[in-house]
């Protein structure tokens, strides 16, 4: 025998051999160390048959043994008897392939059940109603309505401009569940104060915890000061602790909002005084 022949032998047995490895791995889903068996194998076979290689591999990581068997079949009918025997060594067993097939079918079914399951719950969630597509809105009515919006971010409408409640058949339920607020707010950190901070003798405009922790409030110069020098002070205490005219401007709108009409015309004519 040619020392060249039984060479080829040996490395086709030996790579033979690997390959059932490698299948054994794939057969029991270790896949990672099966690639990396698989990288070695290809360092040390001859380029015709590294791709032969790759191709049964490829096979038995089919999903269904049919399809595995048939690609298998497929790369034996081609092959020569070394390339023959490469494959057969990936070929898996009788008792392995009826395995496999059972897995395979039991998955199927299950798949089919779950299809099914959910087809019928998509079904039941449908409704019959439909709503009319909504059309595109016209760019310059969008600009109109942002030029409004930024108008009266500002300025104080006219129908809101008053003590007395405005009366609306319709109920809007996220505001009825939403009590109004009881007088000016916390000068320092904007929430609620309780009816006992609001009496007169806390005239800091400050809540119980911002007093607690220290926080400094508004310095009213005269025990008998009056309503409007009282919101003086606190409109000069909202502009020294305001880092911008921004803040400065949307903390006197939150106390706009619960203002009375005497309380607003007392801070319009601080914002005059300012102005000058």
């Amino acid at each position: 025998m040619n020392p060249t022949d039984t060479t080829t032998t040996n490395t086709t047995a030996a790579a033979a051999a690997e390959l059932g490895q490698i299948a054994e791995m794939i057969e029991r889903g270790a896949l990672r160390g099966a690639r990396a068996r698989l990288a070695r194998l290809l360092d040390t076979t001859d380029p015709a048959a590294r791709l032969l290689l790759v191709r049964c591999v490829e096979a038995l990581e089919a999903e269904h043994p049919t399809t595995m068997l048939a690609e298998l079949r497929r790369e034996w009918r081609q092959a020569d008897a070394d390339g023959r025997a490469l494959v057969e060594a990936c070929a898996p067993s009788a008792e392995r392939r009826a395995e496999k097939t059972r897995d395979a079918e039991r998955i199927a079914r299950a798949n089919r059940a779950k299809d099914q399951v959910h087809a019928a719950r998509k079904s039941r969630d449908l409704t019959s109603r439909r709503s009319a597509p909504r059309g595109r809105r016209d760019p310059r009515a969008v600009e109109r309505d942002s030029v409004a919006r930024r108008y009266f971010a500002d300025r104080i409408d006219p129908v809101e401009d008053s003590n007395e409640p405005q009366h609306d058949d319709r109920l809007d339920y996220d505001l009825a569940a939403v009590p109004p607020m009881r007088g000016l707010p916390c000068v320092a950190c904007g929430v609620e104060r309780s009816t006992a901070d609001q009496r007169r003798v806390n005239r800091d405009g400050l809540c119980q915890d911002c007093r607690e922790d220290g926080t400094p409030g508004i310095a009213v110069p005269d025990a008998d000061a009056t309503r409007k020098v009282m919101l003086t002070a606190r409109c000069d205490y909202i502009a020294a602790t305001s880092t911008s005219p921004a803040e400065r401007d949307a903390r006197l709108r939150r106390d706009w909002r619960v203002m009375t009409k005497a309380d607003k015309f007392a801070v319009i004519a601080w914002r005059d005084a300012q102005s000058t």
